[in-house]
């Protein structure tokens, strides 16, 4: 199906033909771009952020062959470079644990 586009000088009355000859509406003038404007380019590709998701996992659950908990997090690439170690509430086995960074 073509679509039919009439083009109209700014500022003048124009017929709606859906609409029969009883209504009319004017057509606006485009705003003309400013030249002094900053224009932000966006592109697909993402740079790599400072900040990054990691996955913390029990060790002590997996070692003792039960179901390890997981958690989310994020962490600073260039302050905590190496891998991270935190405690977490573990609740298959019920208590504190230490959860390491996996990949």
């Amino acid at each position: 199906m073509q679509s039919s586009l009439v083009r109209v000088a700014p500022g003048t009355a124009m017929k709606n033909p859906f609409m029969g000859s009883t209504m009319s509406y004017r057509i606006a003038a485009a705003p003309t771009p400013s030249t002094t404007a900053f224009r932000q380019v966006t592109s697909m590709a993402k740079k790599k952020g400072i900040r990054i998701i990691v996955t913390l996992e029990c060790t002590e659950a997996k070692a003792a062959g039960e179901t390890p908990s997981r958690y989310c997090t994020q962490k600073n690439r260039k302050n905590t470079p190496e891998r991270l170690e935190l405690k977490k509430f573990n609740p298959n086995m019920g208590k504190m644990t230490v959860h390491k960074e996996i990949k």
